[in-house]
């Protein structure tokens, strides 16, 4: 397994936010990971990237535990996140953007370079001297996901990235997120409310609710299981 979490509890201070959290994914594996806002998905997501410390269970990752290790670290294992907003810098060019990410993350034999990200957002080419806080909410978007990418990334994290978007750039970014995961066996986490985009492009679906998972299935179980009970 890529990614498994074991009885995970993590929350703020003295709240607990989530409890009893497991699952696992393989290589490849692309999870819609669903339910109301406050469910306890981004504290999940934090957790696993180590901007929280968890306060009882066990982050694997491709078999060793990550729990107290830096996010520095879980960074150069290939562990991202995409953070709800847009993770970029606006006053920076997107040539600028990607060259600060680069000299972090991309080493010798990555899985993404600068090359390789141009080549698959074309735009981004495009507008390599233009502020990035200028450009539109779907080509920040698109740099957002090209810096999360960069390097040799192996655990993608998405926090609701497709908030703002028009639906047809949503369907885009989508199916490359799929492709990328699919062609590289790279597994990725969806936090999305665009619940049927999001199960467009799964292989599992889990739906949180007040900080527990009360359905873990795939995308034709959630159909049927009329999810929306759930949230």
């Amino acid at each position: 397994m890529m990614l498994a979490l074991n009885a995970l509890e993590s929350g703020y201070g003295a709240k607990t936010v989530v409890s009893n959290v497991s699952f696992s994914l393989a290589p490849g594996q692309i999870l819609a990971f669903l339910g109301h806002n406050g469910a306890g998905k981004t504290t999940t997501l934090k957790s696993i990237m180590g901007l929280l410390r968890p306060t009882a269970g066990e982050i694997l990752f491709d078999g060793q535990n990550i729990g107290r290790l830096s996010v520095a670290d879980r960074v150069a294992l290939g562990v991202r996140l995409l953070p709800e907003g847009r993770g970029i810098f606006p006053d920076l060019t997107v040539a600028e953007n990607v060259s600060v990410v680069a000299a972090r993350n991309v080493g010798a034999g990555a899985m993404f370079d600068v090359p390789d990200i141009y080549k698959l957002f074309p735009v981004l080419a495009e507008r390599r001297d233009t502020r990035a806080g200028s450009m539109s909410g779907g080509q920040q978007q698109m740099l957002a996901l090209s810096l999360a990418i960069l390097g040799t990334p192996r655990c993608l994290m998405l926090d609701e990235p497709s908030i703002g978007l028009a639906p047809n750039l949503v369907e885009r970014m989508f199916e490359q997120v799929r492709d990328v995961c699919k062609s590289h066996a790279m597994t990725a986490v969806l936090v999305e409310q665009n619940v049927a985009a999001a199960m467009k492009i799964a292989d599992r679906v889990i739906i949180m609710n007040s900080g527990r998972i009360v359905f873990d299935g795939d995308p034709d179980e959630a159909r049927a299981s009329n999810f929306w009970s759930y949230y």
